[in-house]
């Protein structure tokens, strides 16, 4: 009797194995069709969150690079005040180089009818003062040219920003103030 009480015991395990078996192969451990909705509802709000940020990363990338390039260009025209060696200004810009505003931006990489440096004055035309580099100092991000007025007071500088337009609301400008 022991026999055949350790059978059944054997043939008890062995049912409830077959039985775990079946219930691992037979695909009941995988997701609900609702489960597999909802995971797919997640990610699209996800996404319809995360993406206009992407875009406006782009944008402030393009604001900030658009304030450097007009930032040297102002360094460029008047000089940097910061950038002093032997007690004078090593850094003083087509101003204080030609004493007078350029007519146009292309003045800072082009001599022109301006006259040549002289070391014993220190007047003159010590250009160029940006890197010419294909004309991009003239552009802004967006790939549109800068706008300059000499004529104001003080001058300035503007990029109309995203929406290329005067006034729009995104302007940057910059005051040439020596």
């Amino acid at each position: 009797m022991k026999v055949k009480s350790s059978e059944l015991k054997v043939k008890s395990c062995l049912k409830k194995l077959v039985t775990c078996h079946l219930l691992l192969v037979t695909g009941k451990r995988g997701f609900t069709l609702i489960e597999l909705v909802m995971i797919i509802v997640l990610l699209g709000i996800l996404a319809a969150v995360a993406i206009p940020r992407f875009y406006d990363i782009g944008a402030d990338a393009k604001q900030n690079v658009t304030t450097h390039r007009l930032e040297e260009l102002r360094k460029a025209i008047v000089g940097n005040p910061d950038a002093v060696g032997s007690g004078t200004y090593s850094a003083r810009g087509f101003r204080g180089d030609v004493g007078s505003f350029p007519a146009a931006l292309n003045d800072l990489v082009d001599q022109g009818g301006y006259p040549a440096w002289n070391r014993y004055t220190k007047t003159g035309w010590n250009g160029p003062y940006v890197s010419a580099s294909g004309g991009e100092y003239l552009l802004d991000a967006w790939g549109r040219a800068f706008v300059y007025d000499a004529g104001s007071n003080p001058p300035t500088i503007t990029s109309y920003g995203a929406n290329g337009v005067s006034g729009g609301g995104d302007d940057i400008v910059v005051e040439l103030r020596y």
